[in-house]
């Protein structure tokens, strides 16, 4: 995304200080005579004046500069809530070279490309989207031409069909490559994020994949880890070596930054341990506590209707079961470090 500043340059006045009296009014009035004298004085060149083309005001419209979409590259590490985006590339491997280098450099390595697009022809359009969920994950997803009109947010869109507490964060343009320039002058232009970064501690739940006599009724919880993969590693390994069969993660909750109107704030979700109407434990994510905000009313004097994605724990279980068939048994920050062993509850 491009933006030009334009610098205006301010035009100093001169002043001249208004004489009072007759003396004043002598010369202003001898100056108007000289003026008129001037006007009258024939300029070089006979009565015709110089031969010269008449002076021709520019034209208000001025041609468009020539250009194309350039390509945008957008790279993440799962283990923070930040991005790092490039574009006005010419080609899509620069901007995800480019978006990776910057987000490897801050990170030490490990990240990813989320997306990349662009190019096509001058009234082709394409963008990137950001979503953010109720833990400070990201969803980064981008649409091109006609798409964007099916799916104008499918950052959003993918958000709340896999999670919960989304919000739209923004959006990124291919940028323009402006045709007029040097060939091999690179126009890209970086958004990578500023200051320290967050890094996000995990909570995850292992379950064996089949059941066995040692891992009846068990599941394996870990929290308060910075590294998702050595986390990930650690609580299978645990469950393993327990139950004596490969485990899997069942569910997963992180302590991240989520970005909110008056700046960037923790956001510790929690695991919840919850039996269902059919008396089978089940785990789910959720967060502590919704934010107290009053609500506004309508011009009419009714309520605005609004229809929140559900993020406390109530919320959570509400839409996942029927009205008090569930009871929590527990819930589990992922801020807190941890490893135990959870029984089923009856």
């Amino acid at each position: 995304m491009k933006s030009f500043n334009i610098i205006g340059y301010p035009v100093i006045l001169g002043l001249v200080a208004i004489l009072p009296g007759t003396a004043h009014a002598q010369s202003a009035g001898q100056h108007a005579r000289d003026m008129i004298d001037i006007a009258a004085t024939p300029p070089p060149g006979g009565d015709e004046g110089p031969t010269t083309k008449p002076y021709e005001m520019p034209s208000a419209t001025l041609a468009p500069r020539p250009m194309r979409p350039g390509f945008v590259a957008t790279a993440y590490h799962i283990d923070t809530g930040s991005i790092w985006v490039s574009s006005s590339h010419r080609t899509i491997d620069s901007a995800k070279q480019r978006a990776l280098a910057g987000c490897n450099a801050a990170t030490g390595g490990g990240c990813y490309i989320a997306e990349a697009l662009g190019g096509g022809g001058e009234k082709t359009a394409s963008q990137v989207f950001v979503a953010q969920d109720g833990m400070g994950q990201l969803w980064i997803k981008g649409a091109t031409g006609n798409d964007m009109l099916v799916q104008p947010d499918p950052a959003m869109r993918d958000c709340l069909s896999k999670s919960f507490g989304c919000v739209t964060l923004s959006s990124f343009d291919t940028g323009n490559i402006y045709l007029d320039l040097d060939a091999n002058l690179d126009q890209s232009e970086d958004y990578f994020p500023k200051g320290t970064l967050k890094w996000n501690r995990w909570a995850m739940v292992a379950q064996p994949t089949k059941p066995t006599a040692a891992a009846h009724n068990k599941s394996w919880l870990i929290s308060g880890k910075e590294n998702s993969a050595a986390t990930r590693k650690e609580i299978l390994d645990r469950c393993l070596a327990d139950s004596g069969v490969p485990c899997a993660i069942t569910a997963y909750a992180l302590n991240g930054e989520k970005i909110a109107a008056g700046g960037a704030v923790d956001a510790n979700a929690v695991l919840v341990h919850f039996v269902d109407g059919r008396g089978k434990n089940r785990w789910t994510t959720a967060l502590p506590a919704g934010s107290k905000k009053k609500r506004k009313k309508s011009p009419l004097g009714g309520f605005i209707p609004s229809f929140p994605d559900p993020v406390t724990v109530q919320e959570r279980i509400d839409r996942i079961c029927p009205p008090s068939t569930c009871r929590v048994i527990a819930t589990y920050d992922a801020a807190t470090p941890r490893m135990q062993v959870i029984e089923d509850v009856k």
